[in-house]
């Protein structure tokens, strides 16, 4: 018996589980392939977290709190998981993107 199941186990499911397993819930993990896979989003070498975002500035907030968290699993891991670099967001300075990038980095 559980008390959450996720379906779709990637990044943002992996998260929750553990999360929500840290915080005494039982939780089931379903996802169409065997962790780890190369299959989603979340395969690859590199990965990004802005905290200026062209789709709007409620996104920052989720940054903010992953950069704390990844930061977090480097103490725990006692490696070196997060390395904080920059971003550059290229476009016409009027463009809806960057007007929305600019507002959602002040």
């Amino acid at each position: 018996m559980y008390d959450v199941a996720i379906i779709r186990a990637g990044s943002m499911g992996m998260a929750a589980g553990y999360y929500l397993s840290k915080a005494g819930k039982r939780v089931l993990l379903i996802d169409s392939n065997n962790p780890p896979h190369n299959k989603g989003s979340h395969h690859g070498d590199t990965r990004l977290i802005r905290q200026a975002y062209g789709e709007g500035s409620s996104y920052v907030p989720l940054a903010l709190r992953a950069m704390t968290l990844w930061k977090e699993l480097d103490r725990f891991s006692h490696r070196t998981l997060f390395y904080q670099t920059g971003v550059l967001n290229i476009g016409d300075d009027q463009s809806k993107f960057i007007q929305e990038v600019k507002q959602s980095a002040h």
